[in-house]
């Protein structure tokens, strides 16, 4: 039988009702002072769940105090953050949806301004260019973090992996691109160590390498998704000199520890790496048996040949979901669906 992006898609004991994926979209509506969600956080996800998306996978939600890049941030690291997730993932299993929490630290993307007076972290005191959403101050000169720093840091990985199960998620993703700080080690410009964490790309990866070593303790193998990227948020410009070999070696790792799901982020779907005749996806599923989440600008109605010819095994959308809460209903409809249009700020929850 064919496939369709309609059908029901099972990763070990997670069953999903359909292969279309809520992707994570930072909106900055939680309480900026304490990191907690609200109840307009929960019906903002629960009506993506009620109107069928299959799995809602939430904003970068900062593993400490230290994880966010802006204002609005949620967290969930204490006690009373974990308990104010409840409410979303409460609403959002009535409708059946599954639900990831995304765990983020942008390390040097921030700025001591939002962080209550630090400075931020990375593995290397190298100052990222641009400037912090919202705030529109340069990003600073970030502390390099030392080898106890970072091993506290995965700590708070597991500790924030944790907390979102007992907040009652159903699984987590871990957030390795875009140029946050997992990346920031990964990326031989961002990280000048000569330690263990630095220099060759196998210790580049260690970070990542120990984070899901811990984050697997905590949370089933089968319900951690690693997301990465080629693209960095501050370097437009960055590209992989041998994206097959970085490929390689991350799924290397996701193999030891059993990962099951990768989630690799692009601009725009399909587009071939500079230093590559393959698309990031295409390269993953060559040497990647397991799911795959594709992501990046995709046409809703070109999501089911995606799940057709087996080139990914999820199809997620973003700004489509925040213009049309009823995507899935919509896309099964064959019915109008509303285009994302920059102008608008959407400065509320919907």
């Amino acid at each position: 039988m064919t496939c369709s992006i309609f059908s029901n898609y099972n990763i070990g004991n997670l069953n999903l009702d359909n292969r279309i994926v809520m992707a994570p979209m930072t909106r900055g509506f939680a309480d900026n002072e304490t990191g907690e969600v609200n109840y307009l956080i929960a019906d903002y996800y629960g009506k993506r769940a009620r109107y069928g998306a299959g799995l809602i996978i939430t904003e970068g939600i900062a593993i400490n105090e230290l994880a966010k890049g802006t204002f609005g941030i949620p967290g969930i690291y204490t006690h009373s953050q974990t308990l104010s997730w409840q409410k979303v993932t409460r609403e959002v299993h009535q409708y059946k949806t599954k639900i990831f929490a995304q765990l983020w630290h942008v390390g040097r993307l921030s700025h001591q301004k939002v962080l209550g007076g630090h400075a931020p972290v990375s593995p290397s005191s190298l100052a990222a260019n641009g400037f912090v959403h919202r705030l529109r101050h340069p990003y600073q000169t970030p502390k390099s973090l030392s080898k106890q720093e970072i091993y506290s840091i995965i700590d708070d990985y597991k500790i924030a992996a944790r907390n979102a199960m007992e907040a009652g998620f159903d699984g987590i993703e871990i957030h390795a691109a875009h140029g946050y700080l997992i990346d920031q080690f990964i990326n031989e410009k961002t990280n000048l160590r000569k330690d263990e964490f630095g220099g060759s790309l196998k210790n580049r990866l260690r970070f990542l390498d120990l984070i899901i070593k811990q984050v697997k303790k905590v949370v089933p193998k089968n319900r951690i998704s690693i997301r990465i990227s080629e693209k960095k948020d501050d370097d437009k410009d960055y590209t992989w000199e041998y994206p097959e070999e970085i490929v390689l070696a991350i799924i290397e790792i996701l193999s030891k520890h059993k990962i099951k799901i990768v989630h690799p982020s692009v601009e725009n779907y399909g587009d071939v790496l500079k230093n590559d005749k393959k698309s990031l996806h295409e390269l993953f599923r060559q040497y990647w048996d397991h799911t795959i989440i594709a992501v990046g600008n995709i046409d809703p109605y070109k999501g089911s040949s995606i799940v057709d010819t087996k080139q990914t095994d999820l199809v997620a959308f973003g700004q489509l979901f925040l213009t049309n809460p009823d995507l899935v209903i919509r896309l099964r409809a064959k019915q109008e669906i509303f285009p994302y249009k920059t102008k608008n700020k959407l400065t509320c929850l919907f």
